[in-house]
């Protein structure tokens, strides 16, 4: 066995070589290039019949045992020697400082948790801790959220957080309270088990809380999932609820898949079945959806898992996608971002066996020495595709059948208004880079708390009111306008599909501003689509994080500035609205300062050189970084033309030039400060309407 196996476990593995060569990017590009929608995979048709399913299909072997002595990561050794992730962590909770040593600061990754300090104050270090709950499909019920709105206020740092893998963040947690903390969210149906660590984390599906069959079997299907990778050996139960286990019961199939050893893909008498004492190489992601819909960012998770339906809408099976990942490091190109590629359709009967065979193939040959290398896209960009299909197929037991043909891909937010399907509404609120906090957490949790809704949260940091009843649309939309939460139509469509990831001052990783900096961005941005002429619900997808690791997913974006020194950002340029696409570095070191003289003339071409109704994403893909760098580098600004909108918007002189006055104190035009006023009192006169 690759890694766990040298610590004398009993395992299966594939016979491999022990030094894995890592290859460049330009391998991938011709698979990031053909997008999702219209790939298809040829497979050689063969037939017999297994015990899990009446399909015609051929039986595979299983691996060959071979056992490999391997150099190991620090952090491999700290979990050998861990007791399945309890030592030192116990101990180290039982000590009066306000911190942890470094083995508890991995270890307790794996109970949901991150050690920060703020790195805005200086002479000294006050740390706290960072907790991230684990919500499959994005789902909080009522006491949950009431709950975590509480802990926020009592032993946090007042906000909440939303995540862009559909959980929350709880920041400020001191170790004292971390227990009493820990304790609450468990005991209110809620957790923090697997959120962080080397092992599956959250599980996405579609917030959206429809009554269709394939949106609810996607969801089912991502509980179930969710279910089959959660640690069993009770190291979570037994730190923080002094080892009483407060689950649900598991459905059948979830028992009987994680139990199946088949194809040699478990640990017998191992507390950890699937994971083992080693866990997985490094975090590991997936997420399901229904063809069309990809709220969830599919391609950037380890496994995408499609429901595939029948003429009548009854769900049949999947398509499955391996190999997506976002993290990577600056000044080292064998580290990049990578989309996954097709693997192969299985009935809806072996998800679970086809999921588990995915994970234990990356659990035995993933690279365990050097954790910059050890997501499963390098172990397929590796190994190449045909041969990753083929040792997952001795583990799951049987070839694949071909991937099913599917529509393109959307982006959908679900924001606003929209009919559930089953006589209820739900609402889903746009809330900037996923921050809850002041007047808007106060509102949030007096329509929650008063009307007894559930919640989901999105991929895309937003919420989700669920279960409303058509009358109580008026007083709720009421409401959320006072406190802020307009409908999507009184929102810039800039900030709509925009992100960012949390960066300064807790995240340890940070290089520079991401949350606390893209507002100021997106008014730039928008300031730059004025002036060049582009119109006001036009939009281009910006994400930004503070360091390359990409936390927000900026690789999918049309613009993506990635943290690469102070105050100064990587921007990546190719992204597309249906995030199918990967980005490509296309400046570095650019300081904030100097942003509109990037922007500036790439926007301004792309208003006059587009195809009709082109995406900026498309548009750069299309024209190409060389003919964009000559752009920029020869922009001598927009050509000034006299504005036609002051006779509009001012009867006077005088008006107009106590407006210029008050906008320059904003860094705006009177246009834009007047165009302001305009849509807010606009948007607050028809939510007193209701609308």
């Amino acid at each position: 066995m690759a890694a766990a196996a040298s610590l004398g476990a009993a395992s299966t593995a594939v016979s491999k070589e022990v030094k894995i060569e890592i290859g460049s990017f330009d391998g991938l590009r011709s698979w990031n290039s053909v997008g999702l929608s219209r790939r298809r995979v040829d497979f050689h048709s063969v037939y017999s019949s297994t015990s899990r399913t009446n399909s015609l299909i051929r039986a595979v072997s299983t691996p060959v045992k071979q056992e490999t002595e391997t150099k190991r990561s620090k952090v491999e050794i700290i979990k050998q020697h861990s007791n399945f992730i309890r030592y030192p962590l116990n101990e180290e909770l039982l000590t009066d400082t306000p911190n942890i040593n470094e083995s508890a600061i991995q270890l307790i990754k794996f109970h949901g948790s991150y050690q920060q300090y703020n790195r805005d104050e200086r002479g000294g270090r006050s740390y706290s801790f960072m907790l991230r709950t684990k919500n499959p499909c994005g789902k909080v019920p009522n006491k949950l959220y009431l709950t975590m709105d509480d802990l926020a206020d009592q032993f946090g740092i007042g906000t909440l957080r939303l995540t862009t893998r559909q959980t929350f963040q709880l920041h400020g947690v001191l170790k004292k309270n971390l227990k009493t903390v820990m304790s609450s969210i468990i005991h209110s149906m809620g957790s923090t088990l697997g959120a962080c660590g080397d092992l599956n984390r959250n599980v996405l599906a579609p917030a959206a809380p429809f009554a269709r069959k394939d949106y609810q079997f996607a969801q089912q299907t991502a509980d179930n999932i969710a279910a089959l990778l959660t640690p069993q050996s009770g190291f979570y139960y037994d730190m923080w609820v002094d080892g009483e286990k407060i689950m649900s019961a598991e459905p059948p199939e979830v028992v009987k898949a994680r139990n199946d050893n088949s194809h040699g893909t478990n640990f017998p008498d191992s507390p950890e079945p699937i994971y083992g004492t080693q866990f997985l190489p490094r975090k590991f992601k997936i997420a399901v959806t229904v063809p069309t819909d990809n709220s969830v960012d599919l391609l950037t998770n380890d496994i995408g898992v499609v429901v595939i339906t029948d003429a009548d809408g009854e769900p049949q099976g999947f398509n499955l996608y391996v190999g997506g990942g976002m993290g990577r490091t600056h000044r080292l190109e064998t580290t990049f971002p990578r989309l996954a590629e097709p693997l192969g359709y299985v009935t809806k009967e072996d998800i679970l066996y086809a999921v588990k065979a995915i994970v234990v193939t990356q659990r035995e040959n993933g690279r365990r020495d050097d954790r910059k290398y050890s997501r499963m896209k390098y172990l397929i960009s590796s190994w190449g595709i045909e041969k990753f299909r083929s040792v997952v197929e001795q583990y799951y037991g049987k070839k694949f059948d071909p991937s099913r043909e599917l529509p393109e891909w959307e982006f959908k937010s679900y924001l606003g208004w929209h009919e559930q399907g089953d006589g209820g509404l739900f609402c889903g609120l746009h809330v900037d880079s996923g921050r809850v906090g002041g007047k808007m957490k106060a509102t949030l949790r007096e329509i929650i708390e008063k009307y007894n809704l559930d919640v989901r949260l999105t991929p895309n940091q937003n919420i989700i009111l669920c279960g409303i009843r058509k009358a109580w649309k008026h007083p709720i939309t009421t409401a959320l306008a006072q406190a802020g939460l307009l409908q999507p139509k009184y929102v810039d469509p800039l900030n709509l599909t925009a992100m960012a990831c949390p960066a300064f001052p807790l995240c340890p990783l940070a290089i520079t501003e991401a949350e606390r900096g893209i507002p100021d961005i997106l008014k730039r941005v928008r300031a730059v689509f004025e002036k060049v002429g582009l119109k006001y619900n036009e939009s281009v997808v910006i994400r930004a994080t503070g360091c390359p690791n990409g936390c927000a997913r900026p690789y999918m974006a049309e613009v993506g500035f990635v943290g690469d020194g102070p105050n100064s950002y990587q921007i990546w340029l190719g992204g597309t609205p249906n995030q199918t696409s990967i980005a490509r570095t296309f400046m570095n070191k650019v300081k904030i300062h100097d942003l509109e003289k990037v922007l500036e003339p790439l926007f301004y071409y792309w208003k006059r050189k587009r195809q009709s109704k082109e995406s900026f994403g498309d548009f750069t893909n299309r024209v190409g970084f060389e003919m964009l760098q000559e752009w920029v580098n020869k922009w001598d600004g927009v050509v000034a033309t006299r504005p036609t909108y002051n006779l509009r918007l001012f009867t006077d002189k005088d008006t107009y030039e106590k407006m210029d006055e008050l906008a320059k104190l904003q860094n705006k035009t009177a246009h834009q400060l007047a165009m302001e006023v305009i849509r807010n009192y606009a948007a607050a006169q028809q939510n007193e309407k209701g609308e």
